[in-house]
């Protein structure tokens, strides 16, 4: 009678270990599904330049503006008095003309603001000074013309189109 007692504990202790390890296995699977997820999304944009004319200057790869931003769906707006690019964009729900934009009462509410926010960026040509949703900062590169035609480095869509 002892033996089949035995033989019958053993099976209960390997039907827990199977349960146990089933279980854990579920546990790990829920909690690392999520993960996956996440690091798919945090993964950076990239663009295709494969049908982008660019140009090396200086050791730098350098892309047409116009052509890059406008793919992206920014609205691109040169200023001839000043040598100066304004590009403009609204998250993908349209163009975004003026940032001062106001209802029939000459004012926005703060919720409808948000909704209408979207990014500007103002550059000049041969010059390292940005305003980039309005706050200044320093390119490392300046945006130049070459052959009427504005060109930036790569680093410049990577670091502000694809964020």
């Amino acid at each position: 009678m002892m033996p089949k007692m035995n033989e019958m504990v053993l099976k209960m202790n390997v039907n827990k270990s199977w349960r146990n390890f089933l279980i854990v296995g579920v546990v790990a699977c829920t909690l690392a599904l999520p993960t996956f997820a996440s690091a798919e999304e945090m993964m950076a944009k990239s663009y295709d330049y494969a049908g982008i004319q660019t140009m090396m200057k200086d050791g730098m790869e350098l892309v047409p503006l116009r052509q890059v931003a406008e793919s992206l769906g920014f609205k691109v707006t040169w200023q001839d008095d000043t040598h100066s690019i304004v590009l403009t964009t609204m998250d993908g729900k349209g163009m975004m003309e003026d940032k001062n934009m106001m209802d029939d009462k000459g004012m926005m509410e703060d919720k409808d603001k948000s909704m209408m926010m979207g990014h500007t960026f103002h550059i000049q040509i041969d010059s390292k000074k940005i305003t980039a949703d309005g706050k200044e900062g320093m390119l490392t590169y300046s945006p130049m013309l070459i052959d009427s035609m504005t060109y930036v480095p790569k680093s410049f869509v990577e670091m502000y189109f694809l964020k």
